[in-house]
């Protein structure tokens, strides 16, 4: 990983702005949020771990550009592919260690943002960032929600679906083995027959 911090400017003010989490957000408030607090730009390679699962910290990304899978027990429940997605925020917000990990697919650039900056602001500067980052933080597991309730009801479909299939292969098995049954008898009866 290379990382290095960043100095807010026009362009990183711009590069924010553009990240659906912060579109709502005036030049005011995201150089209250970031200026030298802890804003980082950081590169990983394809293959390098970003979060691991089990960690704990406070840092939570953004995706600038590249892909990056999303793992927990090793199985990859979801793909990071679009400009200004945010991750990793479930951590550092529940001050729990972390239920998945983010690995690189192809080389990746990010915003990385320590959410420790809260605790060094002075009280005022501090609730007024809090309140920011909920709100952002908000409407991204907002979004989540009703993205894993639609995939939800679309799973409930689909083995509803399975089921019904799996019930009608079962009535035709049945049926099969009855007719199978009735042939054996009946082929039984005749060699009885014949053999008399």
């Amino acid at each position: 990983m290379e990382e290095r911090t960043i100095t807010i400017s026009e362009r990183v003010l711009g590069l924010l702005q553009r990240m659906p989490a912060f579109a709502g957000l005036d030049e005011a408030q995201l150089t209250a949020l970031f200026a030298d607090k802890g804003l980082r730009h950081r590169e990983y390679r394809s293959g390098e771990t970003i979060i691991r699962e089990g960690d704990h910290d406070s840092w939570v990304f953004y995706l600038i550009s590249g892909q990056a899978r999303v793992l927990a027990q090793e199985a990859e429940v979801a793909r990071l592919t679009n400009y200004g997605e945010i991750f990793g925020e479930m951590g550092p917000l529940r001050g729990k260690p972390r239920n998945a990990s983010v690995v690189a697919h192809t080389n990746v650039t990010c915003f990385a943002i320590d959410l420790s900056i809260l605790d060094r602001m002075p009280p005022g500067e501090r609730r007024q960032a809090s309140r920011l980052f909920e709100e952002v933080i908000s409407d991204v597991v907002h979004d989540r929600l009703a993205r894993a309730n639609l995939d939800a009801a679309a799973l409930r479909r689909d083995l509803d679906m399975a089921a019904s299939a799996l019930a009608g292969v079962t009535a035709r098995v049945h049926d099969l083995e009855r007719r199978v049954h009735d042939l054996t008898r009946e082929n039984q009866e005749l060699r009885s027959k014949v053999g008399k």
